[in-house]
């Protein structure tokens, strides 16, 4: 089972109402909120590198990321408006060049690409399940 499959099946234990709209980007609906859910296996260490597409919170795609980091035990849930202000003045890269950046598991940080100096303690995004509203199983 990949990681992606993995995160489902434990976001299906968590939440009453699962479905997905698309594979790529990775868009589902938990319990009626639409919901970008990103995976990364371990990069270094207990460091994961993401990127995140602007459309998705710009035009208001989605109301919640979810970053699973390395496995479905450590999953971040972030709403649209955090997220788009951790990343706010990240750097671009990639072929698409959309805003970087880094997770860092062992101390609950995010850290945009390009500012080492300035990282976000995410402690209370971890495992957050809560933060998307309806019903837990």
């Amino acid at each position: 089972m990949d990681l992606q499959d993995a995160a489902k099946a434990r976001l299906k234990e968590v939440y009453q109402n699962l479905s997905i709209m698309s594979v790529k980007p990775a868009l589902w609906f938990l319990n009626a909120f639409p919901t970008n859910v990103r995976t990364a296996s371990r990069k270094s260490g207990d460091k994961y590198w993401f990127d995140v597409t602007p459309e998705l919170y710009e035009k208001r795609q989605v109301e919640f990321f979810v970053y699973v980091c390395g496995d479905p035990n450590t999953m971040y849930v972030f709403p649209r408006l955090n997220l788009e202000h951790f990343v706010r003045h990240a750097s671009l890269g990639g072929q698409k060049q959309v805003p970087n950046f880094t997770i860092y598991t062992n101390r609950d940080e995010l850290e945009p690409a390009g500012h080492a100096d300035s990282s976000f303690n995410i402690s209370g995004f971890r495992n957050a399940f809560f933060l998307i509203p309806g019903h837990l199983k």
